[in-house]
């Protein structure tokens, strides 16, 4: 070896050690457990969800019409609180992150004098490596019971990645670990459950379906870690869109109840002390400006989380409401509708026989009158089922019946952009 190659090894050993740069990324989105972790409880694995009574999952509030009125004094907030703070959980895990660090040296490094130009050049060179790898993370979350043998609803964005979950109860007395039943990241929800060894309370469900804009409701939950806090506002708005969503189900309630980095995954409940809603975003350059899960939503993919399948069936249209330009234009006589604008070919929508500008103005029988309902419908079917669908065509109105097929990952059956 001559003199000038051990200079230059000599130089390259010397970067190694003195010259290394390292920066990090992280893959926030990527889940790392799957299924197969001994997080998952699979106890529900092999049975269909149409075996599920989902009746006996949740309690069911007092969806009559004639309800009578919440009266309001100095201690209704606090007579709420006290019968819903018993089935609030606050949530903490340890989390599994992917992170790329990158080691690197610089070429000028090398070189045993610097030239301007060549080190110009040398300085635009990408010279690292990424060395992907795991390391634990800490996090903390809310959620609420919603049976007595243990269940927990909360948010997907949770429990994700958690390789260790805790759950405290409202006493914080005691621990209690936590397996997973299901995640659904499209709709942001997951069960979990614990072994209670006392006899819980749970929540009852309301029907976000009749919330309206200027109802109170109060929100609890463990925001930055403050064990069991209640904050009260009301219903901002109703279908709602927030950005970046990305492919997440996109329409939630707005509150002006503060909710904070920890509310995640707890209870927003109307005055009879029903959870109508799941705390699940906040805007972070705003003040008061929070977005909710309705409970109808979770209702409808209750079966899916509790078998911890989350396939869904594909049906290969995409619709958005009717305008009235486009009703006059179809001679469509009503109000409420969704004009389909486009059918993938050889989708269970073309074998059907659907066209472009077919109007649907029921689904299952039951009317549609926007396109949060259509959504929230189409969130919970999976493939195999069966579909019928009201159709109006040329001044003419006919029924459409089809199966759904296992949903393509690059399909999308609503047109949300268009919404």
């Amino acid at each position: 070896m001559t003199w000038k190659t051990k200079f230059l090894s000599g130089l390259i050993l010397l970067a190694l050690v003195t010259g290394c740069s390292v920066s990090r990324t992280t893959n926030s989105d990527k889940i790392l457990v799957t299924q197969d972790s001994p997080i998952f409880d699979k106890r529900f694995e092999s049975v269909s969800i149409k075996d599920i009574n989902l009746e006996h999952i949740w309690d069911h509030g007092d969806s009559s019409e004639n309800r009578e009125p919440v009266p309001l004094d100095n201690h209704t907030f606090s007579r709420i609180t006290e019968q819903v703070k018993q089935a609030v959980v606050n949530i903490y895990t340890i989390r599994l992150e992917e992170r790329d660090t990158k080691f690197g040296i610089s070429p000028n490094d090398l070189l045993p004098i610097r030239i301007p130009l060549v080190s110009t050049i040398l300085d635009i060179i990408p010279f690292q490596v990424p060395i992907p790898f795991k390391e634990e993370g800490f996090s903390l979350g809310s959620g609420f019971l919603v049976n007595r043998q243990g269940y927990i609803l909360t948010n997907a964005h949770v429990i994700s990645n958690s390789v260790n979950i805790r759950v405290v109860l409202s006493e914080g007395k005691k621990e209690y670990p936590a397996t997973i039943i299901g995640i659904d990241r499209l709709t942001d929800t997951a069960l979990i459950k614990i072994e209670p060894d006392f006899t819980p309370t749970v929540l009852p469900f309301g029907d976000s379906e009749k919330l309206k804009m200027g109802e109170v409701v109060l929100a609890m939950g463990n925001p930055l870690g403050f064990q069991h806090s209640v904050t009260s506002g009301l219903i901002s708005a109703k279908e709602r869109s927030i950005p970046h969503a990305g492919d997440r189900y996109n329409n939630f309630l707005q509150t002006d109840s503060a909710i904070n980095p920890g509310s995640s995954g707890g209870p927003l409940v109307n005055l009879h002390g029903e959870v109508v809603e799941i705390n699940t975003a906040i805007i972070e350059q705003a003040q008061l400006i929070g977005f909710a899960i309705p409970i109808n939503v979770v209702k409808n993919v209750m079966g899916m989380l509790i078998t911890g399948k989350t396939e869904r069936g594909w049906f290969g249209a995409q619709a958005i409401p009717i305008s009235p330009e486009q009703a006059a234009e179809l001679n469509y006589p009503e109000p409420d509708g969704m004009v389909i604008k486009g059918v993938e070919k050889n989708s269970p929508a073309e074998k059907s026989g659907l066209q472009v500008n077919d109007i649907i103005t029921r689904f299952n029988k039951e009317p549609i009158t926007n396109l949060a309902i259509l959504q929230r419908k189409l969130l919970a079917l999976t493939p195999g089922q069966e579909i019928h669908l009201t159709i109006f065509r040329d001044d003419k109105t006919f029924e459409v019946s089809s199966t759904l097929v296992l949903k393509k990952p690059e399909e999308e059956v609503i047109d949300e952009s268009a919404s």
